[in-house]
């Protein structure tokens, strides 16, 4: 898998469209699953409701592995219990390729 070619895939979807969510709310999750590898399900819900959560996964899937569910081997993110645990190849490629962002203007995305 070209994690970095997912990651880059990953954030043109976030950044597609208008979304339901605003696209800071997005990027907060996965920098912050990237940043901590494992998120508990209250962890992950500072960021949204569980729908939110789940939208905004499943955006991510979209971009990297097409229509469905995350695959059980190589899959960008896996569940263990009730966590949730990024791929190390995914979380240092997104993180990467946030990193050479320009900071977002005061206020975009909201």
């Amino acid at each position: 898998m070209d994690w970095a070619a997912a990651a880059y895939r990953a954030r043109r979807q976030i950044g597609a469209r208008a979304r339901t969510f605003p696209q800071d709310r997005s990027l907060a999750l996965i920098d912050a699953m990237a940043a901590h590898g494992t998120m508990t399900p209250a962890r992950m819900q500072q960021h949204g409701t569980a729908d939110v959560v789940a939208t905004v996964l499943g955006h991510v899937t979209t971009a990297i592995h097409g229509r469905g569910h995350v695959p059980a081997v190589n899959g960008w993110y896996r569940r263990d219990g009730a966590d949730t645990i990024i791929h190390p190849g995914f979380a240092i490629a997104w993180a990467a390729a946030r990193a050479c962002e320009a900071p977002p203007a005061a206020g975009a995305g909201r």
